[in-house]
């Protein structure tokens, strides 16, 4: 256990390293992990680890709120505005995006996510970060709670006005109910896809490890999720704000096709790239297929997928990272082989849950 403890401590201590001058609040609570880490080679502090690093990566999303900006859910409230006043919120540009003009390309399970916080939206990503890392927290899982609290990209996002924190929260939910029943989280999936469409990187493995239940959940879910939207306000509208978000942005960025023009000098055509990243995620999908044998190995197929189609376009961000985040730092303790080794709180509150839960929906 102490092993593990120190890792995670170090790996928190080094995400925390800045490339410039750092603020106030990274190096106090730089300070407070470096006392926890020097403690613990002499006590037995587990539970001083996960709280810390808990109350830490809290902190830290509290200070840098402000540190950047996005304009997605921006879009996304004047898409509910309109919404709630009998417009249709899709295939129109919106003048309070930036550049102006984008569209809302999301799904319609996104209206009514944030419809009843819409005043204060940011306030949801922030509130489901502090909430993946209680959780975290509470499982005793210090290497994934250390990565998940620390990693500057998931800071930022948990604040900046994206989206993908709720995202990466839907997914895992889909995740690790899949792990049980694997018909309840196809469904679930098929629900996120409702939110952001890149969640669907996770139907094919679903479908290859849990068969034709999950599969079936999966379109079903995302029937739920599509369905009344395409019935109220067209099929035609809603594809028309997905391609035009491809074309708002006119330059590269955090992507294959920034990669490929730096190296070369000069500018690429966008259109090559956006097509390349849905021929090479289609790639990824098919050939992980002999190799999904288990939830893990699923998972990992869902990442890969997601990962390559996103990253090879022509335009892409860190904030994608935020939807990954929850689900590899959910497992990553255990993909490490550090399943045994968790920190338990006084009267094991989350193996008692797990238990109960292995009693009524054995894991697969």
């Amino acid at each position: 256990m102490g092993a593990l403890l120190w890792l995670s401590l170090t790996v928190a201590l080094l995400l925390l390293l800045p490339a410039a001058t750092p603020r106030p609040a990274v190096l106090g609570w730089g300070l407070a992990l470096a006392v926890v880490l020097a403690l613990s080679l002499r006590l037995r502090v587990g539970l001083v680890v996960v709280a810390v690093l808990f109350l830490a990566g809290v902190g830290l999303r509290v200070a840098f709120v402000g540190a950047s900006w996005s304009d997605v859910l921006t879009v996304t409230v004047a898409a509910i505005e309109r919404l709630t006043d009998g417009l249709n919120p899709y295939g129109v540009g919106y003048d309070v995006s930036r550049p102006p003009g984008a569209p809302f390309p999301y799904g319609p399970l996104a209206l009514l996510w944030y419809l009843p916080f819409q005043a204060a939206p940011r306030a949801v990503e922030f509130s489901l970060a502090a909430a993946v890392m209680l959780a975290l927290a509470l499982r005793g899982r210090a290497l994934g709670l250390a990565v998940y609290a620390m990693t500057p990209a998931l800071v930022v996002t948990a604040t900046d006005g994206s989206n993908d924190t709720s995202a990466g929260v839907l997914i895992l939910l889909a995740m690790v109910v899949a792990e049980r029943l694997p018909a309840a989280g196809g469904a679930l999936l098929g629900l996120a896809t409702a939110f952001k469409p890149h969640a669907a990187a996770w139907v094919l493995p679903l479908a290859v490890w849990g068969g034709l239940p999950a599969l079936i959940g999966s379109l079903g879910g995302a029937a739920l999720g599509w369905l009344p939207a395409i019935l109220a306000w067209g099929a035609g509208p809603i594809a028309d704000s997905i391609a035009r978000a491809q074309a708002v942005h006119a330059s590269s960025y955090y992507s294959l096709g920034a990669l490929a023009e730096a190296a070369l000098g000069r500018s690429l055509p966008a259109a090559f790239f956006d097509r390349l990243r849905f021929v090479a995620g289609g790639a990824v999908g098919l050939a992980t297929i002999p190799l999904v044998r288990s939830h893990r190995s699923m998972v990992l197929a869902g990442v890969a997928i997601f990962a390559v189609t996103l990253y090879m376009g022509y335009w892409a961000t860190f904030a994608y990272l935020a939807a990954l985040a929850p689900v590899v730092c959910w497992y990553l303790d255990e993909w490490l082989g550090f399943g045994e080794r968790r920190v338990v709180w006084p009267g094991d509150p989350a193996g008692a849950v797990n238990a109960a839960a292995d009693r009524r929906w054995p894991r697969r």
